[in-house]
């Protein structure tokens, strides 16, 4: 495993969830769209001088909303790219400001930018990486995707299981990307899910300042644990019921289904 693609800027997707971009109570892609713009437009005449990208940056941590994870920073230097707000970047990086490397002034310095690793390179191959790149290319939904390994995998191990042979992420991006795409919106706009709960897929806010990882017992509900339990949590389903559970389950099986459809009438097709 290991990734040599760049995954912060894959174009035309691109991720700033290192830099805190979700990390508030609402993640939803309007709130966190309106911050990057508050980010970007108040960044966009500020001298590139490390005294005055300093001081923008206090002024936009101090007007920022509270974060989810106290302990996850937030970077106020983390805003959008481009005029159409496609793509979410660092604006203190040397290859935004035209030379001067400003990260410094943000919520991290610039060599702990430079070196760190999100744990998706790690965990994650190129063919994975490129079948998030290319299923998710808004910047919203693939930092949501590209970050979460787990669901990423989880996903595969559903279908193998489905189809009772190994799927590849090769497979999937030739014979069933647009069903994979689809699977991948649920971490955006997963049907039933509560709309202003304290969790970020499998985290939650549990009165500390670390973010705590959630467990599902499904016993406890009244149902017999199921392979699609991983997947419920990381979509931040927060079943309190047995029904709960049920109807979230069914939308993980559903989106696996239809990808598994997919790949068996392209084999038929082709047989």
């Amino acid at each position: 495993m290991g990734v040599s693609l760049h995954l912060c800027q894959a174009a035309p997707a691109s991720c700033g969830a290192c830099c805190g971009q979700y990390n508030f109570a609402d993640h939803s892609r309007e709130a966190i769209a309106a911050e990057l713009r508050r980010h970007t437009r108040a960044l966009a005449a500020v001298p590139r001088t490390r005294e005055a990208f300093s001081e923008a940056a206090a002024q936009l941590k101090a007007g920022a909303p509270a974060p989810l994870f106290p302990l996850v920073r937030v970077c106020p230097l983390l805003g959008f790219l481009d005029g159409a707000e496609q793509r979410v970047g660092c604006l203190a990086h040397p290859l935004v400001t035209g030379g001067a490397d400003l990260r410094d002034c943000g919520a991290y310095n610039s060599d702990t930018c430079e070196t760190f690793t999100c744990p998706s390179f790690i965990w994650l191959d190129d063919a994975m990486a490129a079948l998030v790149r290319d299923a998710c290319a808004d910047w919203y939904l693939y930092g949501l995707v590209v970050t979460d390994v787990e669901y990423v995998r989880g996903a595969l191990d559903l279908l193998t299981r489905a189809l009772c042979r190994p799927v590849t992420a090769d497979e999937l991006w030739q014979k069933a990307l647009p069903e994979v795409a689809a699977l991948f919106r649920l971490k955006s706009d997963a049907p039933g899910r509560p709309a202003n709960g304290r969790v970020f897929g499998r985290f939650e806010e549990a009165g500390g300042e670390e973010p705590a990882l959630r467990t599902l017992d499904a016993r406890a509900l009244g149902c017999v644990p199921a392979p699609e339990d991983a997947l419920v949590l990381c979509l931040g389903y927060e079943p309190t019921r047995g029904e709960a559970l049920e109807a979230a389950r069914a939308v993980v099986r559903g989106a696996i289904a239809d990808i598994a459809s997919a790949l068996e009438k392209e084999t038929a097709c082709r047989a």
